[in-house]
């Protein structure tokens, strides 16, 4: 696998690519451009002199640096900030990226200081999900300015540096997380989940919130929308089949929580992500 060692490479600068770019759009704030390459490729090593976000949409994306590689499928995010020297490599069937980059003067209007380091969101953060709304938006191109900002501020928010909390969560709620992710499709009860972990109902939603920013009802709607996310991609898994496979009561209820996740509804996301 390439590494990404040696020397800076070749500095890229805002809305320049290695990739063949589909559609782009640039706002005082950002440069925005959806690229898509067709094979497994590689790019030689570089570095953006902008910030920047990469949603993956379809197929599979891997970044290798000197001391770390990330690999990314569909409906992943990764946030780089400038300067970070990598080489890509785009899969079997290569991949189509949504790229968000954020202009240098724009960061510095706010006053805001971003990660030093690469952030991955597999699904789970608070990056993949403004990252999708806004790649709604571009495509549709019907949102206003305001709505658009809307969705940049939250990645920003996302992508800043924050101070470590230093509360390391207990070993209970990890045993706890996994199993959400083992059974999010059952509907679960504060009760049950903090009977299994051995604590109180209260303390479970307090520490809950201090670990993830969130409720425990959040985070399952969370793993049943990401979930809903790759079964859309099946043209011929009927709506309603992937809201009662995911877990949401009804088509009713799954596209009124996918909406507000993803920005769209589930029918317009198919038609956004789906093979053709």
């Amino acid at each position: 696998m390439p590494k990404a060692n040696g020397g800076p490479g070749r500095v890229v600068s805002g809305g320049e690519f290695y990739s063949p770019i589909v559609s782009r759009e640039k706002t005082q704030q950002v440069f925005l451009a959806e690229l898509r390459q067709a094979k497994m490729c590689q790019t030689p090593r570089h570095e953006h002199a902008l910030a920047y976000l990469t949603v993956v949409l379809t197929g599979d994306y891997a970044e290798y640096e000197s001391s770390h590689s990330f690999e990314l499928g569909a409906f992943n995010a990764i946030f780089n900030p400038c300067g970070v020297v990598h080489a890509g490599a785009f899969g079997q069937s290569g991949a189509r990226l949504f790229t968000v980059e954020l202009r240098e003067e724009y960061l510095k209007q706010l006053g805001v200081a971003v990660s030093s380091t690469p952030l991955l969101d597999s699904g789970l953060g608070t990056m993949l999900w403004p990252g999708l709304r806004l790649y709604s938006a571009f495509k549709k191109q019907l949102a206003d300015p305001l709505t658009l900002e809307g969705h940049v501020l939250e990645i920003l928010a996302a992508a800043s540096k924050s101070k470590p909390t230093g509360r390391t969560p207990p070993l209970w709620f990890r045993r706890t997380r996994e199993q959400l992710h083992a059974e999010f499709k059952n509907h679960l009860s504060m009760a049950e989940l903090a009977s299994q972990a051995g604590v109180h109902p209260v303390h479970l939603a307090r520490v809950f919130r201090s670990q993830l920013g969130q409720t425990a009802g959040d985070y399952v709607r969370q793993l049943r929308v990401r979930s809903a996310c790759d079964l859309l991609r099946d043209r011929e898994f009927p709506l309603a089949a992937i809201a009662a496979e995911c877990g949401f009561a009804d088509q009713s209820h799954f596209t009124r929580i996918f909406k507000r996740a993803a920005g769209t509804t589930p029918g317009e996301f198919r038609k956004l992500h789906s093979p053709v």
